[in-house]
């Protein structure tokens, strides 16, 4: 868990999230996290608690995460869980729960927070998956992300679609790590740029 020293006042912000929050992919994660990004566009009177934890998935993430993140009572949450729920081939149906059970304590113990709940990318432009069975891969983001959608709509919290916007990730293999499917310091800064224009995009 990577929590920044709190200032005088401003903006807590809460990073629920598996390794691609935490950073897996850079140097230093603590520092090279989109979630650090974000905090810093965000400006210099906000606090993160940045909760990603590699490898978890969405049910882990419910009993691990989720009580840190209500007792901080942020203003700003970021929800990215999915990736390690759809390689793992966990039931889409008890996905889709473990996600909105978060959603929901999230917005019935802090109805005045923005939340923020990540889509599944497109996996198959990564250099891991491109010799896989990349149509059935892409079947089985398009039912991961007609669930997030759903949670999305039912708890009327913000989409940060990055399916959508992944593409233009992908076509700078200088942003994908070595492990061909994290991204790496300079990735993770186009992340945090794609949280931020959602978030900036909200307030206009």
């Amino acid at each position: 868990m990577q929590v920044q020293p709190p200032p005088t006042a401003g903006l807590t912000y809460v990073a629920i999230g598996a390794s691609d929050t935490f950073g897996t992919g850079t140097n230093d994660p603590a520092t090279q996290c989109w979630p650090v990004d974000l905090t810093h566009a965000l400006g210099s009177q906000t606090r993160l608690i940045n909760l990603g934890i590699p490898g978890i998935d969405a049910h882990d993430a419910l009993n691990i995460e989720l009580p840190v993140a209500l007792d901080a009572h942020p203003g700003l949450i970021t929800v990215w869980l999915a990736v390690n729920d759809l390689i793992d081939k966990v039931p889409l149906a008890s996905y889709q729960h473990d996600l909105d059970s978060i959603v929901r304590r999230l917005r019935s113990t802090n109805p005045n927070t923005r939340i923020m709940v990540a889509n599944v990318p497109d996996l198959t432009l990564l250099p891991r998956f491109k010799n896989g069975d990349t149509q059935a891969l892409q079947r089985q983001i398009a039912v991961y992300n007609a669930a997030i959608a759903s949670v999305v709509q039912q708890n009327h919290v913000v989409l940060v679609d990055l399916y959508q916007d992944w593409p233009a990730l992908a076509d700078h293999p200088e942003y994908i790590s070595q492990d061909g499917f994290h991204p790496n310091e300079l990735g993770y800064a186009q992340l945090a740029d794609i949280f931020y224009h959602t978030l900036k995009t909200l307030k206009t």
